[in-house]
């Protein structure tokens, strides 16, 4: 089943389901930060797979996902130093992609992203404001909490 949530909804939803999140999802400062904020929250909620409306499935998942699979994310870019992702506009030198992902419901890492976006979410982590959201709720923050979680639990058997 495909979803498509407008901003209302969102919003309900978070108050519903998350009230702890609710006054960080008010106080994120860019639109863009409530809808990264809002992918983390129903996929941790619901499970699924989040995929931005302009993405394009050219495999079915189910040649690419084991039925023992909880996370399943991908690599977004590799760069040889954090200078070189820096010119390119990227958070990190290993990056992940947090524009198509799948979780099953309460996956760990997702509570992880939004913990953190939950204690940051006025945090300035720059002077630039476009870098913030990359550290605040984009592909940093992603980054960050899906490879702090699987280090700290020996990524799964199935880590490929």
């Amino acid at each position: 089943k495909v979803r498509i949530w407008d901003d209302v909804e969102c919003e309900e939803f978070v108050a519903n389901e998350f009230p702890e999140y609710i006054q960080a999802y008010r106080q994120l400062p860019k639109n863009v930060e409530r809808a990264d904020f809002f992918r983390y929250m129903v996929v941790l909620r619901l499970g699924g797979a989040y995929a931005d409306m302009d993405t394009e499935c050219r495999r079915p998942f189910d040649n690419l996902i084991e039925p023992q699979d909880t996370l399943v994310v991908g690599w977004e870019n590799e760069f040889p130093s954090p200078e070189a992702a820096h010119e390119r506009a990227y958070a990190r030198t290993h990056q992940l992609e947090q524009w198509v992902f799948v979780a099953a419901p309460g996956h760990p890492a997702l509570r992880e992203v939004c913990e953190h976006i939950k204690r940051n979410a006025l945090t300035k982590f720059t002077g630039d404001n476009d870098r913030d959201t990359l550290e605040r709720t984009g592909p940093g923050a992603w980054t960050d909490a899906v490879l702090g979680w699987g280090l700290a639990n020996g990524f799964p058997s199935g880590a490929r």
